[in-house]
C-alpha cells in the first residue's frame, strides 16, 4: 500500500522507486522531498554518451518532488522500527535481500484489479503514474504544468500520455450527436 500511496503522490515511475531503502525514504522524509535519477532519462543519457562519445550532452537533472503532509505521516510511520539497509519495498522472494519488481508489483496490481469487487481493467504499474498526471491535469487544466512535472521532454508526449486526443474524439461525438 505503502508503495501505491508514494507513486500517486509524486509521479515517479515504479522503476525509480521499487528499489529505495528505508535509509532513502528517511533521508526524503528529513528533507521534506525526494530527489531521485529517473532511470529511463539516465539510460537514455548513458545510451547517447556511448554512441557520441564527444557529445556534450548533460547528464540529466534528478526529478525533486515535494512530500506533502498526509504522505509525510505514511512514510513516517512505514518506516519506523525499521533499519536503514532495508529495501523499502522488499521482495517475498529472498527474505528481503531483493526489492520487489516494477513487473512483479504490476502483476500483483493486475490480480487485484481482476478481484470481483474492484473490477478494474488494464491497471498496470504505470497506470499510477498516469493517474498522477491526470489528477494534476483535471486540477489545473495546464498541460505545460503536468508536462515538467513529469519531466517529459515536449508536450506531445504528455498529450499522448494523457489521452488527450481520444478524449477530445469522445467529446466531439457527444457534441456533434447531441446535435442530431
Amino acid at each position: 500500500m505503502t508503495l501505491f500511496l508514494l507513486d500517486v503522490a509524486t509521479g515517479y515511475r515504479l522503476q525509480d522507486i521499487v528499489d529505495l531503502s528505508i535509509g532513502d525514504l528517511k533521508e526524503a522524509v528529513e528533507r521534506g522531498y525526494f530527489e531521485l535519477q529517473e532511470k529511463k532519462q539516465y539510460n537514455a543519457w548513458l545510451t547517447h554518451t556511448k554512441k557520441y562519445p564527444n557529445s556534450n550532452k548533460k547528464k540529466p537533472d534528478k526529478r525533486k518532488h515535494d512530500i506533502v503532509p498526509s504522505l509525510n505521516i505514511i512514510l513516517k510511520q512505514y518506516i519506523k522500527n525499521k533499519k536503514k539497509s532495508e529495501f523499502a519495498f522488499p521482495s517475498q522472494k529472498g527474505n528481503g535481500s531483493k526489492h520487489i519488481s516494477a513487473k512483479a508489483y504490476s502483476e500483483i496490481l493486475k490480480r487485484v484489479a481482476e478481484d470481483k469487487e474492484i473490477n478494474l481493467e488494464q491497471i498496470t504499474g504505470h497506470s499510477i503514474r498516469k493517474t498522477y498526471a491526470n489528477r494534476l491535469y483535471e486540477s489545473t487544466k495546464d498541460i505545460e504544468y503536468v508536462r515538467i512535472a513529469l519531466g517529459h521532454k515536449s508536450i506531445e508526449v504528455t498529450k499522448k500520455y494523457l489521452g488527450l486526443e481520444d478524449k477530445v474524439k469522445e467529446s466531439a461525438a457527444k457534441i456533434a450527436g447531441s446535435k442530431l
